[in-house]
């Protein structure tokens, strides 16, 4: 029971039941445009991309020899390092194709809003997941030679492009 002279329960609150609201509409979002679709992204946030996921790469591998270097007590000998690097590659390819497959980008792909799209828009087949990875490790190892003719026309697919079938687009 309110006291003489306070405010009834609930006076302040700006809902009264004398006025009208209209109602919230949400803001429809617009279907993407096909120039939107159909533009390559330039180098700059491929790049991003492929910083961010051999900066994930690296985490998990340093993660997984920090933890071998704590259960065994022992110091990685030069004589493991190929099996360190095969190590990173195991650990790169688990990294691209399965989230590819399933999500149409890895992380790095996320954080530069690009995704791989196949021609059907059907979700990108595992084979051709691969031959992107595959794609990827090419210009890797000839230390981004093979883009010198992507930077000079940002239309032209990369080599991962071109092996996988599955161009890039900007989200």
């Amino acid at each position: 029971m309110a006291a003489i002279g306070s405010p009834e329960p609930f006076e302040d609150f700006p809902l009264h039941p004398e006025t009208e609201l209209e109602p919230i509409r949400e803001a429809e979002p617009s279907p993407p445009t096909a120039e939107k679709r159909a533009s390559a992204p330039s180098l700059g946030p491929r790049l991003t991309a492929a910083a961010a996921d051999a900066a994930v790469v690296l985490l998990l591998a340093a993660i997984a020899l920090l933890g071998a270097r704590l259960l065994t007590g022992a110091v990685p000998r030069l004589a493991g390092m190929p099996w360190a690097l095969g190590f990173v590659l195991y650990l790169s390819f688990f990294a691209t194709v399965p989230p590819l497959v399933l999500f149409g980008r890895t992380v790095g792909m996320a954080i530069a809003d690009l995704s791989a799209r196949s021609e059907s828009d059907a979700g990108i087949p595992a084979s051709a997941a691969a031959r992107r990875w595959a794609g990827t490790l090419a210009v890797a190892a000839t230390v981004g030679l093979a883009l010198l003719w992507t930077r000079r026309d940002p239309e032209r697919p990369t080599p991962a492009d071109r092996f996988s079938g599955c161009p890039l687009t900007l989200d």
